[in-house]
This record gives structure tokens, C-alpha cells and sequence, in this order.
């Protein structure tokens, strides 16, 4: 039998024990809970609550999961159970300041205030300034963006301007974000010159089994020639071996931060002719910085408020601002800007796609990052700012319950920024102008 000195000899004087000290650190770093994230989604003009809200069947009122999509959501079928439709919510701030409806809801719309007074031109002849206050996801972002590069991550879609109904991010009372709307500048800022994960974790995992594999063979050998208490020691050594060997499989590394190629668009990235490609460039590029932790806050904003805009890669050609003011009659036009919804909607599914394929210590990065999708109006015909299309999908890990619609009499959005901050670990009350705050939105977080 191996003498003791020898047994302790061999496990504490092994080359091989700092790397396994090492090894333990970085694999057990897995059980940390994973971080939580923010994303906004925003599609400009508001909508047609006949073609956005759900149907409710017969036990709706004591089961909110009894609803069924309408055909304008049938790209988000998959995510039904991880979605939450709100109905009720409106964007009470709005109620005063300066400016015309969309540009009060677009500086609204994120920081649940009113405009100053200014001189930018709105679509009717008023004039307004910028809005008065920060910006929830900037909130969020100062809270929970921890050691990431980017605090957070504003991109763009077709965003056509700069003034007040071309912004929905502040970092302050007059200080906008304007987004990115260049892909392949937005993947220069973020990955120009990252080496290939993939590579690195190939060659990562292959250094660990080796460590692992190595002292697996030694821990054999000196099994046999101890005694039965040092033989027990040894085995809560390979128990822990073990673990980290599983570790090491189940674990999210960094080959899951697979980096986008860099877009290479054929016109001007803010061309209608790209429009669709730019999409799915931005969304890629949203989804590699969240997997990677290059922020954990993004938002993606669609055009602008009282935009102009064509959708020739739907083969419609209408101007999207004056399809929203179609009226019950003109059923063409509304179901021309219905079918440009749904393609929002299947954007939205992709990008919820892409994060629910990553996976994290229980569950996905869905799990774990919250996106809000929102307008600036409500009933885009009227320009009202009442019963504003929100959906929120994803979020189980942070309390949000899905497959649910929820509707209200009447609350500010105030409320629901307050309830999502909240979700993403930023304990809030009040957010926004206290005016239309009044807490968190009832039932939205278990």
C-alpha cells in the first residue's frame, strides 16, 4: 500500500493541480445565475386594433391563456407561450407637453414623458423640442450592463431623419441616442477583429479534457494503493472530476457566440431596396452581442414615427404613414399595412428565435432577456395614444409568465416600463413622469 506522505505527494504536488484549480474556476463560474437583459423592439405608426389584438374564447375572463392570435401574429405561433399581449396600457404622458402625436409618442414612448418646447417641425406644423428625461432601456442599461463593452446598443432599420420623431432613446432630459443604422458599421464597432470563438473553445475544451483525462489516469493508479479512508478522499476527488466534466459539456461557452460575417448590402443601407436585408443583418448583429455579452440592452427601431416609407420586398408600394390613416372602409389599405405587420411579426419571431437557441443555465437566453415590442401611437388612424400595441415576449427566468393576454382600464405605460425594469433587476416603483406613474402593472410579474 502506497504510504500516505506518497498519496498526499501525489495530489498535492501534481503539475497537474493548478490548472485543475483553474479549471474549476472557470467551469463552476457556470452556476452563476446568468445575466439578465433588455430588448426593444419598435415598429413606427401604431395599428388597426381590429387586426391586432387577440380573440378571447369563453373562459377568457377567469383564464387570461384563453385567447387565440389573429392572422397578424401567425409568424409568432411557435412563441404563443412565452408571448404577453397587453390591451388597456396608454401612453399617458403624452397628456401634455408640446408637439404633434407622433412626436409626442415617440419621445414618450420609452421614457414616460412630454416633450419641451423646440423648434422641430412635426408633421402637422407643430413644433416641439426633445423629450424631457431618460429613457427606460438607458435606465436598465446603467444598472445591469456590468463589465459589457456597450452599456447598450441602439440600432436601426430605415430611420430616415434625425429630429424628435426619428428618436425613441435618451441618456437624459434633450439628449437623444440616434441608432445605427449601417449594419457593417455597427459590426465593425463590435467585432472587427474578434478571432473565431469557435476556434478558441476547440482548442480550450481540448487543453481541459486533456487536464481532466490526465488526472483521471492518475487518480486510477494511486486508487489502488491507498488506504480505504485515503481511497475515500480520492473518491470525492473523482466525484468532483466528474462535475466538472459535465460541466465543461453543458455549459454555455463561447462557441455559442457564433459572430456574424460582416453585411455586404448592394445599395445604401438606408436604401428600400435593402430594407429586408438590413433587417435580418441588425437582428444577427443583436443577437451575437447579447449571446456574446457585448451588451445585455438593445433596441431595434424600425423608421420613425409619420415615415414615408415603401415595402417593395413585400411587393407593396403604398406610403406606410398614410396606409396607417386608412379608414374602416378602405380595406385594402388596411389589409396591405396588416400584411406589413405581419412581416414585423416575423422579424420579431426570428430575432425571438435566435435567442431562444442559446442555451443557459435554466433554460435559453429568452429565458433571461425581456423584449418589449411597442408604437408610438396606438390606433394609427386616429393618432391616438390609447390601447398602444405592446407585446412582451420571453422573460420566464425573470418572472414573466407567457401565453397570456392582459387587459386593463386604462393604465400608463409608465407602469409597464416600471414592471420591466423591475424584470431585469432594476427594482423600480415609479418611472417616467410620477404624474402617470402609479406602480407596477398589476399581474404582469409573478
Amino acid at each position: 500500500m502506497i504510504a500516505r506522505r506518497h498519496f498526499l505527494r501525489g495530489l498535492g504536488a501534481a503539475p497537474l493541480v493548478p490548472l485543475l484549480s483553474s479549471l474549476t474556476r472557470s467551469a463552476f463560474a457556470a452556476d452563476a445565475a446568468p445575466p439578465r437583459r433588455l430588448v426593444i423592439f419598435f415598429t413606427p405608426n401604431g395599428t388597426n386594433p381590429e387586426s391586432w389584438f387577440p380573440d378571447v374564447g369563453a373562459n377568457f375572463a377567469i383564464n387570461s391563456g384563453d385567447f387565440t392570435l389573429k392572422p397578424l401574429h401567425a409568424p409568432l405561433l411557435a412563441f404563443q407561450h412565452q408571448l404577453v399581449l397587453l390591451r388597456g396600457v396608454h401612453l399617458k404622458s403624452t397628456e401634455k407637453g408640446a408637439g404633434e402625436p407622433h412626436q409626442r409618442g415617440m419621445g414618450a414612448i420609452l421614457t414616460g414623458r412630454h416633450l419641451n418646447e423646440g423648434d422641430m417641425v412635426g408633421g402637422n406644423g407643430q413644433t416641439a423640442g426633445w423629450a424631457n428625461g431618460i429613457s427606460m432601456d438607458q435606465v436598465a442599461a446603467a444598472a445591469i450592463g456590468g463589465p459589457t463593452p456597450r452599456k447598450s446598443l441602439e440600432l436601426g432599420v430605415r430611420v430616415l431623419g434625425s429630429a424628435v420623431s426619428h428618436r425613441i432613446n435618451y441618456a437624459g432630459d434633450s439628449l437623444p441616442l440616434p441608432p445605427m443604422t449601417n449594419p457593417a458599421q455597427v459590426w465593425e464597432q463590435l467585432f472587427k477583429g474578434v478571432k473565431s470563438p469557435l476556434d478558441e473553445q476547440i482548442a480550450e475544451k481540448t487543453a481541459h479534457k486533456s487536464v481532466l483525462d490526465a488526472a483521471r489516469a492518475q487518480y486510477r493508479w494511486l486508487r489502488g494503493r491507498v488506504s480505504a479512508a485515503d481511497r475515500l478522499k480520492l473518491d470525492q476527488h473523482a466525484t468532483m472530476l466528474r462535475a466538472l466534466e459535465t460541466q465543461l459539456l453543458t455549459f454555455q461557452d463561447l462557441a455559442a457566440c457564433d459572430v456574424p460575417g460582416k453585411a455586404t448590402l448592394s445599395a445604401d443601407p438606408e436604401s428600400e431596396s435593402v430594407m429586408s436585408t438590413v433587417s435580418r443583418a441588425q437582428l444577427d448583429l443583436a443577437a451575437a452581442a447579447l449571446t456574446c455579452d457585448v451588451t445585455r440592452v438593445v433596441t431595434l427601431q424600425y423608421s420613425s414615427g409619420s415615415n414615408n416609407i415603401r415595402f417593395p420586398h413585400l411587393n407593396s408600394f403604398s406610403d406606410d404613414h398614410m396606409l396607417s390613416h386608412a379608414g374602416p372602409s378602405d380595406l385594402t389599405s388596411r389589409e396591405e399595412w396588416a400584411y406589413r405587420h405581419q412581416w414585423y411579426a416575423s422579424e420579431f419571431a426570428y430575432l425571438l428565435a435566435r435567442l431562444a437557441a442559446i442555451p443557459e443555465a435554466g433554460g435559453t437566453l429568452l429565458d433571461h432577456t425581456a423584449v418589449l415590442w411597442c408604437s408610438e401611437l396606438g390606433q394609427g388612424a386616429s393618432h391616438s395614444h390609447e390601447d398602444v400595441p405592446f407585446v412582451i415576449a420571453g422573460g420566464a427566468g425573470l418572472g414573466i409568465a407567457g401565453g397570456r393576454y392582459l387587459t386593463y382600464a386604462g393604465k400608463g405605460h409608465n407602469d409597464l416600463h416600471a414592471s420591466l425594469l423591475t424584470a431585469v433587476g432594476v427594482p423600480t416603483e415609479l418611472f417616467g413622469d410620477t404624474d402617470y406613474a402609479t406602480g407596477l402593472l398589476p399581474g404582469l410579474l409573478g
